[in-house]
């Protein structure tokens, strides 16, 4: 690396550069959040053939045009999926992380990283409750999913890595509105699909408990085993807080794993005006929390915290004993142990710089910044002529477009305005086709960069294009 010091700075101040000058084209109002291309037009746009080498001269104008064509994820009017903007601080962690290129494996080889990836499991514990509880970094929310369920399986069947489920059929509980990762987490442990129970969720998205008690009650009078409820704290289209203290009943009266996918609605546990949505998160006994979500640290920074110690690592414990995980002064310390993984980044030094750097009251407000643009939104939406508020829970906003006559669908209106929306670059707010074919927007305030004026922009931005699907119809 000394022989290459000068290369490297080359590489770096090209970077900066470009970076820069990328991130300050968002302060325009002109930038589009997405030059919409279609896949065989973007496709043909530039050279993408590996072989021949570029220069200098190039490779840099290759770069600018990679970044010009991309989703502009940084924007202040990316309010598409449940992350956007980035932290200062994660910018710069993730810079070092690349540098300082340890593995997560073992106390050896990423000592300082193991001690802040505990010292931030142990905090977000202690916020949730989970007092005794650990926590690891995994790949994100729908694996730390799969391995809440991992954790109930040996939790409630603990020779089950070595003697598979031998011919019985285990049950596992979530809403109607649960994250998909849950029939991945199934198909992938082998209990498989049809042993995944959709429970009805009530008018706000919520499970309910009472029909949840029920069907576990039905599939142990028809000799199935009940082994896990997912509860959900923020669902993916309408924000909706599961009731965690119901649901814990009914899984302390069968013995059931209990675990809550927070990986949306968890960062709520930091801002003391807004935790209480996260009412009984301590009864869980293990939960998904996604950083990159409402803490902008960007992908991926997420975890799965647990209530009983010891368990994550009887839970994915096995081999490497030969080559890396060695019996040592510090073996007790080694990571690798409790994860799915072997090969693991440093992406807990996101969370924790930002943490340091921020504190406490900084985090929250962080939170509370999001909750502000959220309420704002709604009253947007109250008070505009033409759109009709479906839904407003936690930091989602769901929304339709009236269409300019009675005879017209306001489901396919609502698709046409947003198609043309994403089309012109302006703005990117995604929407849900419901399975009776109801369409509506979903807008979540997720993103640091988004102020009251940007999302002024976009309401005018919305009823720009409801003007243009006007003419057509």
């Amino acid at each position: 690396m000394k022989n290459n010091l000068s290369e490297l700075q080359i590489w770096l101040e090209k970077t900066e550069s470009l970076i820069l000058s990328y991130l300050s084209q968002n302060e325009d109002p002109q930038t589009p959040v997405v030059k919409y291309s279609p896949p065989l037009e973007l496709r043909d746009s530039m050279d993408f053939s590996l072989g021949k080498p570029l220069s200098q001269n190039e490779i840099w104008p290759a770069m600018e045009k990679i970044m010009d064509k991309s989703v502009r994820t940084t924007h202040p009017l990316f309010l598409n999926q449940l992350f956007g903007g980035l932290q200062p601080e994660a910018i710069s962690a993730e810079w070092m992380a690349t540098i300082l290129n340890p593995t997560m494996a073992t106390y050896e080889i990423a000592p300082l990283m193991t001690i802040l990836e505990k010292e931030v499991s142990r905090k977000l514990s202690n916020l949730m409750g989970l007092k005794l509880g650990e926590g690891i970094m995994v790949t994100g929310g729908s694996n730390a999913n799969l391995v809440g369920l991992l954790c109930a399986r040996q939790f409630k069947v603990p020779d089950v890595k070595k003697r598979g489920y031998q011919g019985k059929k285990y049950t596992v509980y979530v809403s109607s509105e649960a994250h998909y990762s849950y029939e991945k987490a199934v198909h992938i442990s082998g209990l498989g699909i049809d042993h995944l129970r959709s429970v009805r969720v009530d008018a706000k998205g919520a499970m309910d408990p009472v029909i949840l008690k029920e069907m576990v009650r039905q599939d142990i009078a028809q000799g199935f085993i009940p082994l896990m409820i997912g509860a959900t704290a923020g669902t993916t289209v309408l924000g909706a807080f599961d009731p965690i203290a119901e649901i814990n009943k009914v899984a302390r009266e069968y013995n059931l794993w209990l675990h809550v996918d927070a990986a949306w609605g968890g960062g709520a546990i930091l801002s003391p005006t807004h935790r209480h949505l996260l009412k009984g998160i301590h009864l869980a006994d293990s939960v998904t929390f996604d950083a990159h979500k409402t803490l902008n640290t960007g992908l991926i920074a997420s975890f799965v915290l647990c209530k009983h110690p010891g368990m994550l690592k009887q839970t994915n414990q096995g081999g490497g004993n030969e080559y890396i995980f060695h019996d040592y002064d510090n073996s007790d310390w080694d990571t690798g142990t409790y994860s799915l993984q072997c090969g693991r980044r440093p992406d807990i030094l996101k969370l924790w710089l930002l943490w340091k750097s921020r504190g406490d009251e900084g985090m929250a407000k962080i939170i509370d910044h999001l909750f502000d643009l959220s309420s704002y939104a709604k009253t947007q939406i109250e008070n505009h002529p033409r759109l009709k508020l479906i839904s407003s829970q936690f930091l989602n906003n769901c929304f339709q477009v009236i269409p300019p006559n009675e005879f017209m669908d306001i489901n396919q209106f609502t698709l046409k305005v947003r198609t043309h929306l994403v089309q012109s670059g302006k703005a990117l707010v995604n929407y849900v086709e419901l399975p009776n074919k109801t369409i509506f927007f979903r807008l979540v305030a997720a993103n640091n960069q988004t102020t009251k004026v940007d999302l002024d922009r976009l309401f005018n931005e919305i009823s720009h294009s409801m003007t243009i699907i006007d003419k057509f119809c």
